[in-house]
């Protein structure tokens, strides 16, 4: 049985758009057609608009920061759409992603509309982009900025200079998980929040028994 993963590639302009940041709730390569057969914790679907000040350190790029940012995705009930990367899935946006990804996106066309449109969406290295083009000044995503290139979940890993085996992942929430066309964000204490896949979107698994064989320190993220 196959295990729920995340397109490999890049997203592409994303359709030209920014946008406003998602929601933060306070306190605590596969489309999704493929089935998980272990536990995960679906997002929620509320939350407040986040603000500046829910960041630790908004000048930066950090790793504590980007555990905040993923586990207000979750959260807020964030979905999955090939080449997204925190965007409102809109009409015109899904019209887009289908234009661009006609097989990947096309094939859950009616689980996207039914779903997923009119929320926020990413996928699996999206997540994570998304929150590195976090714009601290105007708290949109602006596609391409503060340094973080456009690159897929296996770029990411093959671009980290401190990463090792998974059995040798230090405790250090922000760190990333990854295993080939998949990556996902470490948040501590043994769980993982990441976009799983189309019918999945958003979730929070356990660090144990998703098939990670890598972990890294991304990429443009402050680890000190």
């Amino acid at each position: 049985m196959k295990k729920a993963g995340c397109v490999a590639g890049r997203t592409g302009d994303g359709g030209g758009q920014s946008q406003r940041s998602p929601h933060l709730q306070h306190g605590g390569g596969s489309t999704g057609g493929d089935t998980f057969d272990g536990s995960y914790t679906p997002g929620g679907g509320s939350g407040v608009e986040l603000d500046i000040s829910d960041l630790t350190n908004p000048t930066t790029k950090n790793a504590a920061d980007l555990v905040a940012y993923v586990t207000n995705a979750w959260q807020s009930g964030w979905g999955y759409v090939w080449g997204t990367y925190g965007q409102v899935l809109t009409p015109e946006l899904f019209q887009y992603k289908l234009t661009q990804y006609p097989e990947g996106v096309g094939q859950y066309a009616d689980f996207i509309r039914s779903n997923w449109l009119g929320k926020h969406t990413a996928d699996c290295v999206g997540l994570i982009k998304g929150y590195g083009w976090l714009s601290p000044d105007t708290m949109t995503i602006d596609y391409g900025s503060n340094g973080m290139p456009d690159i897929g979940a296996n770029q990411m890993y093959y671009n980290a200079t401190r990463k090792g085996t998974f059995d040798t992942i230090p405790e250090v929430p922000g760190l990333a998980v990854w295993k080939s066309g998949h990556i996902g964000v470490y948040i501590g204490g043994g769980q993982v929040i990441e976009a799983m896949g189309t019918k999945y979107g958003v979730v929070k698994t356990q660090l144990q028994g998703r098939g990670w064989t890598h972990w890294l320190e991304i990429p443009y993220i402050n680890y000190d």
